[in-house]
């Protein structure tokens, strides 16, 4: 009998594993109180009770779970009676190096760009639309090129991100007006060539087979008037923050030791700086662990993160340990 009890349970879970690893992400989409300007700002009324959803995964053949840290992503999308609206935030650090070599209709995912992908419920084929960061489009219908553009875009490049704004006829997606309730299935991607390299491919649905993985896109839900923003942005982004807060607690988990022996680097002239760099990380980190039952800041977590990291070559405990190893020896070799 307690072999059969445990037998159960370890069944159970196994349903419950692969019913989690099965979920789309799903995004409540809002019809909207007012037509949204097209000029990539992502400032005006319209937008402002539409949810955020961020949390891009880095692409990986065969699904990664690890989420792009770096350069993050975020969209919000609404829609009216006759299109759908999108708007992209596209984190970067270097606006300056953003690749924009392609025409419109012409190879733009080789260039930094965001894809998106519709496969409403009763069409045949999916839609897949790209822009850059110059706003130039490319449209297909599958796998296909096809030469159409009736749909709008503007891009807009700032010091710290880039933004698109969409207006997207549903006949271009081969769709109907939506009525509240009906789900598509949708991808939202991005193509990054400033780096980190790491980060080349992000995309929103956990995706398994390169950004046309239809079987694996995420779920627009179309909705009535938007209700509960900060509810549906914590259901929405709830995965990812806790993703962040974890990272983020394995690394306050080893403050206490680094602190101490950066003391001693510290000591060092020319390792003094470095350290004091290292040991504010590090307090950063510990102070970003929210220990309460509520969901952590967002940006705090990001910006530890982010800041912690050194994500081209390093990390923080890997540049920590050589500063204090280089203290040292200065300290052994010193006349």
């Amino acid at each position: 009998m307690k072999a059969q009890i445990i037998f159960g349970t370890i069944v159970l879970l196994g349903m419950t594993l692969c019913a989690v690893a099965a979920e789309k992400r799903t995004y409540p989409c809002h019809r909207l109180a007012q037509t949204p300007a097209l000029d990539g700002k992502l400032d005006d009324a319209a937008w402002k009770d539409s949810p955020d959803a961020t949390g891009f995964y880095i692409y990986k053949a065969g699904g990664s779970d690890k989420y792009a840290l770096e350069k993050q992503t975020c969209f919000k999308a609404g829609w009216t009676e006759d299109a759908l609206y999108i708007a992209v935030r596209a984190e970067e650090s270097a606006p300056e190096k953003l690749m924009t070599a392609a025409k419109d209709n012409g190879e733009v995912w080789g260039d930094d760009s965001i894809e998106l992908f519709f496969f409403p419920a009763a069409a045949r084929n999916y839609t897949q639309l790209v822009v850059n960061s110059a706003g130039r489009r490319y449209n297909g219908r599958g796998y296909e090129s096809i030469n159409l553009l009736d749909w709008e875009a503007k891009a807009v490049v700032d010091k710290t991100e880039w933004r698109v704004e969409l207006r997207i006829p549903f006949a271009v997606l081969m769709a109907q007006s939506p009525k509240e309730g009906d789900e598509w299935a949708v991808n939202i991607a991005r193509n990054l060539l400033t780096g980190p390299d790491g980060e080349r491919h992000t995309c929103w649905p956990l995706l398994q087979a390169g950004f046309h993985d239809a079987p694996n896109f995420g779920r627009f839900v179309f909705k009535g008037a938007a209700g509960d923003k900060v509810t549906e942005e914590e259901k929405i982004n709830g995965s990812y923050v806790l993703d962040m807060q974890r990272e983020v607690r394995e690394l306050a988990d080893m403050a206490g030791k680094y602190e101490q022996e950066l003391d001693e680097a510290q000591k060092s002239e020319k390792m003094q700086a470095e350290a004091e760099e290292l040991r504010r990380t590090w307090e950063q980190a510990a102070k970003a662990v929210n220990t309460t039952n509520t969901l952590p800041d967002m940006r705090e977590l990001r910006t530890a993160l982010q800041t912690s990291a050194s994500l081209v070559s390093t990390n923080l405990q890997q540049k920590s340990d050589d500063c204090i190893g280089r203290g040292m020896l200065e300290t052994l070799f010193k006349d």
